[in-house]
């Protein structure tokens, strides 16, 4: 917010930290059903892959990609990632 506010940002434009949480979780519940959606909807099957890494203080990360061919409505098909 700061960097996009150009230093002109004051304390009572920011939202509290609770609306903030709430609106992380609004946003991440509408992408996780989504996701879902895409999933459920797979033409064939699903292939993941992982992977594991630690940061110089030893804090572990893990991301997993999930790859799948979905159809639209117009029956044309694309890979998703």
């Amino acid at each position: 917010l700061l960097y996009l506010g150009e230093g002109k940002i004051q304390d009572k434009n920011l939202p509290h930290c609770m609306k903030l949480t709430e609106m992380i979780l609004k946003e991440f519940w509408t992408e996780y059903c989504k996701i879902k959606d895409d999933l459920k909807n797979s033409l064939s099957r699903i292939s993941h892959t992982t992977d594991l890494w630690s940061d110089q203080n030893l804090d572990s990360y893990m991301a997993l990609t999930a790859h799948f061919m979905t159809c639209y409505d117009d029956h044309t098909s694309a890979r998703r990632v």
